[in-house]
C-alpha cells in the first residue's frame, strides 16, 4: 500500500471518528435534555470515552505516515532534519528547545542556532509549520 493511500485512508477514519463522536454528543444531548433512559446516558458517555481513546493514536500514525514522506522526499535528507521530522512525528508540536534537547540526546551536540535555522529552512521548504511558539508537520 502507497503512503497516499494510506494517508488517505487515516484522514477517512479521522473524519469517520469526528462524525461518531459528533453523534454520540447529540444522543446524550437529546437523552439529557428528556431526562429518559439515565443507563442509556451513561452507556453513551463511556462509548464517547471509549471511542475518543482511538483519536490520539490516529493521529499520530497520521504524524508518522507524514513524517516518512517528507524524509522521502529531497528537502529532508540532513541528520539533524531528519531528527526533527522524526521527534515531531512522534511527539507532536515541539518548540526550539525542546527539539535542541532530544538532538542533543541522540547526536550528542546540539546548538539551538543550529536548530533554528534548520527549522527556519524545513518552515521554508513547507515540511514544518509554526504554531505559537511551537512547531509542527503540516
Amino acid at each position: 500500500m502507497a503512503l497516499s493511500d494510506i494517508d488517505n485512508s487515516l484522514k477517512n477514519l479521522n473524519q469517520k471518528l469526528d462524525w461518531i463522536i459528533g453523534r454520540l454528543n447529540y444522543l446524550e444531548n437529546v437523552l439529557t435534555e428528556s431526562q429518559q433512559y439515565p443507563e442509556v446516558v451513561d452507556f453513551l458517555q463511556n462509548l464517547k470515552i471509549g471511542t475518543a481513546m482511538y483519536g490520539e493514536p490516529l493521529r499520530t500514525l497520521n504524524r508518522i505516515v507524514s513524517a516518512k514522506k517528507l524524509i522521502e522526499s529531497t528537502s529532508v535528507k540532513d541528520e539533524i532534519n531528519k531528527i526533527i521530522v522524526n521527534y515531531l512525528a512522534l511527539k507532536g508540536p515541539k518548540n526550539i528547545s525542546e527539539l535542541t534537547r532530544e538532538i542533543k540526546r541522540q547526536r550528542g551536540k546540539a546548538s539551538r542556532t543550529t536548530v533554528r535555522n534548520r527549522i527556519k529552512y524545513l518552515i521554508e521548504t513547507k515540511a514544518l509549520v509554526k504554531d505559537g511558539k511551537r512547531y509542527r508537520l503540516p
